[in-house]
């Protein structure tokens, strides 16, 4: 009887060890896949701002080059 138990419980730890191991790899793989995602998401933001600010600062530039005239007129005057 005893050398039976050990066999069986011999055996649900190597099934519980394979099972382990591999739902360790599914989610080492999981990770990987959702951090290069995640990566991937955060450099087109960055690319986005970055295209939103330099639009920003061309509309500032006109509006302070347009204020810079107006005032030159009004100096002339």
């Amino acid at each position: 009887m005893g050398y039976l138990w050990r066999v069986r419980l011999s055996s649900f730890a190597a099934g519980a060890a394979t099972a382990s191991a591999a739902g360790s790899f599914l989610l080492y793989k999981d990770h990987l896949l959702a951090r290069s995602t995640i990566a991937r998401q955060v450099e087109d933001i960055k690319e986005t701002s970055k295209k939103h600010f330099e639009a920003l600062n061309q509309r500032i530039s006109a509006l302070e080059s347009r204020q810079e005239s107006g005032s030159t007129k009004e100096a002339s005057d």
